[in-house]
């Protein structure tokens, strides 16, 4: 297995390639400031966030483009209006939503599993018209029921949005995907 490396910054100095378990040591450790970058192929990410266990989601509507806050939802509920929403059993504040004729994955704390995907490129959130999902998979795990909605990223790529809900919700959820006449698996 390739070890994962990249370019770190420290104000103007660019140093590397590191091997990205000696730079989670180096800040740890005190030899490398938490305010150094790293950069991903696209752009410089702070240190600071390869040390969080969770690590905190901005704000939807950081830009202001909602006049009035008192419009935003319920800070308890689904990030967006949808005609159908479950909350992932695993990740607060992440929900599965049925939004218009669109699948929807949104919210949530980032993790640090989550870095690896991200920096490859790979869609951690976000909708895939009903009509463009490959299947969507549900796996039995020992919290509830994981799901998994596949779609074509890029030509010949797929990708796969996943999230854990509830068994009644996963049942609410598959009784919906059928009406639309997605292909199910199960596993």
């Amino acid at each position: 297995m390739e070890k994962e490396e990249f370019l770190v910054k420290v104000e103007e100095e660019v140093y590397g390639p590191i091997p990205l378990d000696r730079i989670i040591n180096d800040v740890k450790s005190g030899e490398l400031t938490k305010e150094a970058t790293f950069f991903d192929n696209d752009d410089w990410i702070p240190v600071s966030l390869l040390l969080e266990e969770r690590m905190p989601v901005e704000p939807w509507n950081d830009d202001n483009w909602i006049d009035n806050k008192d419009d935003l939802l319920a800070e308890d509920g689904p990030p967006l209006p949808a005609s159908s929403a479950w909350e992932d059993v695993n990740r607060k504040g992440r929900w599965l939503m049925i939004y218009g004729d669109h699948l929807v994955f949104e919210g949530g704390d980032m993790n640090f599993d989550a870095i690896g995907p991200m920096m490859e490129g790979e869609p951690l959130s976000g909708g895939i018209p009903l009509k463009k999902i490959i299947n969507v998979t549900f796996k039995n795990h020992e919290k509830g029921v994981d799901i998994l909605a596949s779609s074509f990223h890029r030509m010949y790529e797929v990708y796969t949005l996943k999230c854990c809900l509830s068994m009644n919700d996963s049942i609410e959820l598959l009784k919906e995907l059928k009406e639309a006449n997605v292909r199910v698996l199960d596993n």
